[in-house]
């Protein structure tokens, strides 16, 4: 097999005609320059890069699988997010850790304030198990006049 002789690199402007240089060290490195270039099969700096779509395009095709998955997932999970705002989703009371008092409050208003939040609290369980009672209620009295109709359709 015949050994193909590189074509010619045209060699950026600051190693150009440098093998005709007066300087030992600047000759040298153009040789060198020149043989690197030549085992690169013909790169030149003055050819132009290839842009995104021919790149995009000479890669294997589990990567172009993997950035389209990858481009999916991300997506998918912005448009999750902007799907969560609008569905709704109130934010819950403010919880609180620890309060501060002023220095001259007494065991007589802490109890009195425990006593009072407790109050509160107990008249909301209250109000709670009424509504759950007439909610039982009207689902009994529903399921007995459903009974009544079939017995009244049979």
């Amino acid at each position: 097999m015949p050994i193909k002789k590189p074509k010619q690199v045209n060699l950026p402007s600051p190693f150009a005609k440098q093998e005709l240089s007066e300087d030992d060290d600047a000759r040298r490195r153009a040789i060198l320059m020149k043989r690197e270039l030549e085992m690169a099969d013909g790169f030149s700096w003055n050819e132009p890069q290839p842009n995104l779509y021919r790149r995009f395009r000479a890669q294997p095709l589990y990567k172009k699988l993997f950035a389209l998955g990858s481009i999916g997932m991300g997506a998918a999970i912005v448009s999750a997010f902007l799907i969560a705002m609008d569905s709704g989703i109130s934010i819950p009371e403010r919880i609180i850790y620890m309060e501060s008092w002023k220095g001259t409050r007494t065991s007589a208003d802490a109890i009195a304030d425990r006593e009072e939040r407790m109050d509160e609290l107990r008249a909301r369980v209250e109000a709670n198990n009424r509504a759950y009672e007439a909610q039982q209620a009207r689902q009994r009295a529903l399921e007995a006049e459903r009974k009544a109709a079939q017995q009244a359709s049979s």
